[in-house]
């Protein structure tokens, strides 16, 4: 039986972990995490998915689970993301 998936920080989020859509879509993975390092303060994930690296911003991240990452966003909006940072 698999383990229920339980809430942790960005600085524990792995790269490889799935993102998905408000409604549950997976569109990616993630690649990497981003951390304007000065303050410490999490900006955003970079995701690959099949067009290539998009820019994912926190605002955009809803909650950072073990096994998935859910984003505000609609199957639209995630395929327009724009490239990585």
């Amino acid at each position: 039986m698999d383990a229920e998936p339980f809430p942790i920080a960005y600085g524990a989020l792995q790269p490889g972990t799935p993102v998905q859509t408000s409604d549950g879509r997976e569109f990616g993975t993630v690649a990497a995490v981003l951390v304007d390092e000065p303050v410490d303060v999490f900006d955003g994930i970079n995701v690959e998915t099949s067009a290539g690296t998009r820019f994912v911003d926190a605002d955009q991240v809803e909650r950072i689970f073990t096994t998935y990452v859910t984003t505000t966003l609609s199957w639209d909006q995630a395929a327009n993301l724009p490239g990585p940072r």
